[in-house]
């Protein structure tokens, strides 16, 4: 009886050091798998943020906030499941709410350097242009008397261009250097201003008045522009100091909860190691007064655990297969088996919801092919439409057009001059709309039916372009090195005529103007630079001017805006970029890449040719 009892005692001291353990080891686990969601959601937050300082993206702006209050209910959460790691989660909980202050600051500065730079600023600066040249005006009328005041409203208007310049230049680039820079610059345009409004020749009062727009223009350009150079530095002061420290700080926290997570860890293990030592030195212990008992034992066990073993380790295995089954739990049973069972249970619930998952995802892939092919029909059904009503728009052009020839041939002689003017005003307008509608037509063309490689000399290709173009500026063109390759010849021609003719259309230096075309080749490509030393274009039109029908350049009248669209489209359907470098007064280039090797498309079938809605409309 005694033997007994000393064995239950030893197997009881056992079990409740080994559960006691296994309680703490899966304290620490639910532990490690909050501070692990934190320190995943905190280097999410951190990389988000960088993000967003880094673009100013409005979407990683709203998904750093949606972290961050994620991350408040996680930490709120983990508080109550560890005290030991509380006075860490309440200064994680200080830090998060000062960065999201901070991001919320920067956020608003930012909007406001954005308003200011690219609304207020350029209106401040269209209405000085203004008043420069209403004052200018007014002083051309009588040049040679006015000739000193000319002179100082140019030295002005000089001085505030350059500060304009530079206040840019530190919007792009934020030194304060240019900012200091123009806010000299804009003091001289001012003083010159003052200086000629008191000059005693100048106290006509519709030059005094001019004068006054002049100077209030100018110091609410000074205003803007310094509002905005405040914003812009407010925004780096919050972005790069305060934000980025917090950042820092909150990583540096999760960093030491991790390790904590990961010395209670170790902890953990060395205590379980220490029980199950214990329990083995108990177990030798008892072990003589257990011999007499070993046939009983053996047999409880075998009834009690084994049996029960082998049923797990055959539903584990068919767990790990990915099957699903229903599992009962085992009747009257609280211990580990019990909990192993649990554990079989959740894995069974695990592989269901997987694969329910999995056939959703199934079914979503087969609806997103389905609606991307409805976009391509819908694509080609638009294309289609543009083809026909730009290539039918025509003959009805050509009727009115010929209508006109003929009223005016028939009547020169009897109708007014006002009426044979608007007719010339009406063949003009015709004129103009079918070479809109040809642009329209041959924008909608590209890309229709792929042309058949073929090699192409690209210098005899380029001389044959400037040939043909109209240079009666007598502009210098020049070009080297250019390949000899297989490719296809009209994309190509179309592409670079459009680039070459637009270079030497907006040149405005005359014999001096420049164009030079570049080929080089990298890899698979070649990337072609077609450069002019022509009036450029400012920066915030530069994706404009591949759109279709869009022109920067009023002062220029010929042409209808859709050469660049046309090119864009020829390069894109092949597979390569387009792009321009460009500053007003400074030139342009434009570059593409053209691959190098293009695969030879298979002649269309006659049903291909069908399918074509005008194949057979006469042009």
């Amino acid at each position: 009886m005694l033997l007994c009892v000393l064995v239950a005692w030893f197997g009881i001291t056992g079990q409740l050091a080994l559960l006691k353990s296994f309680a703490e080891y899966q304290r620490a686990e639910n532990t490690s798998v909050a501070i692990e969601s934190i320190e995943r959601k905190v280097q999410e937050l951190k990389s988000r943020s960088e993000r967003y300082l880094l673009t100013g993206a409005s979407a990683q702006y709203r998904a750093a906030l949606s972290l961050q209050d994620q991350l408040a209910e996680e930490i709120e959460r983990a508080k109550g499941e560890t005290p030991a790691i509380q006075e860490t989660l309440d200064q994680m909980e200080g830090h998060l709410k000062v960065l999201s202050d901070q991001m919320k600051l920067a956020a608003e500065e930012r909007d406001l350097r954005s308003r200011l730079v690219q609304i207020e600023l350029p209106e401040k600066a269209e209405r000085v242009r203004e008043a420069f040249n209403a004052l200018r005006g007014q002083w051309m009328m009588s040049p040679v008397e006015k000739e000193t005041q000319i002179h100082q409203h140019g030295n002005a208007r000089g001085a505030y261009v350059s500060a304009h310049r530079s206040l840019l230049e530190y919007f792009n680039h934020p030194k304060s250097a240019s900012f200091d820079l123009a806010s000299q610059r804009l003091e001289k345009a001012i003083s010159i201003c003052e200086e000629l409004k008191e000059n005693p020749d100048n106290q006509q009062a519709d030059i005094q008045l001019m004068m006054e727009e002049l100077l209030a223009s100018l110091n609410e350009f000074r205003r803007v522009g310094t509002r905005a150079f405040q914003a812009t530095r407010g925004y780096m002061v919050y972005s790069n100091v305060v934000m980025a420290g917090e950042i820092s700080e909150f990583s540096y926290r999760s960093s030491q909860l991790k390790e904590y997570v990961q010395e209670q860890k170790t902890l953990n293990q060395r205590n379980r190691e220490t029980s199950f030592r214990q329990s083995q030195y108990a177990a030798v212990g008892a072990a003589i007064g257990a011999v007499l008992l070993a046939i009983f034992l053996a047999t409880s066990l075998s009834m009690a655990v084994v049996g029960p073993i082998g049923r797990l380790t055959e539903m584990f295995r068919r767990l790990a297969a990915g099957e699903t089954m229903a599992i009962s739990g085992e009747i009257g049973r609280t211990d580990e088996i019990a909990e192993m069972v649990n554990a079989a249970r959740v894995f069974s619930d695990k592989n269901q919801e997987t694969t329910q998952l999995l056939i959703r995802s199934e079914t979503l892939s087969q609806e997103l092919a389905k609606k991307a092919d409805a976009l391509v029909e819908s694509n080609r059904e638009l294309d289609n439409f543009a083809y026909i009503a730009s290539h039918d728009l025509k003959s009805p052009l050509r009727g009115i057009q010929h209508l006109a020839s003929w009223v005016q041939e028939d009547c020169e002689d009897i109708l007014p001059e006002t009426s044979q003017t608007h007719l010339a005003h009406m063949q003009s307008r015709v004129r103009n709309m079918e070479c809109l509608l040809d642009d329209l037509l041959n924008y909608s063309r590209v890309g229709r039916v792929d042309a058949r490689p073929e090699m192409v000399d690209c210098r005899e290709l380029v001389s044959g372009i400037v040939e043909m173009a109209d240079n009666s500026e007598n502009c210098q063109i020049s070009w080297e090195f250019l390949p000899t390759c297989s490719t296809v010849r009209t994309p190509l021609k179309q592409v670079l005529l459009n680039l070459i003719t637009n270079a030497i259309k907006y040149n405005d230096k005359g014999a001096e103007g420049r164009v030079s075309v570049q080929c080089v080749q990298d890899d698979s490509w070649y990337r072609w630079e077609v450069s002019d030393n022509g009036i450029g274009i400012e920066p915030r039109f530069h994706e404009k001017v591949f759109q279709m029908y869009q022109r920067v350049a009023p002062e220029v009248s010929e042409g209808s805006g859709m050469g660049l669209a046309i090119a864009k489209k020829h390069v894109e359907h092949y597979g390569g970029e387009i792009g321009i470098h460009s500053s007003p007064g400074e030139g342009t280039t434009f570059w593409f890449t053209w691959p190098v090797q293009i695969e030879t498309a298979e002649s269309p079938s006659s049903g291909d040719l069908a399918e074509d809605p005008i194949a057979n409309v006469p042009q």
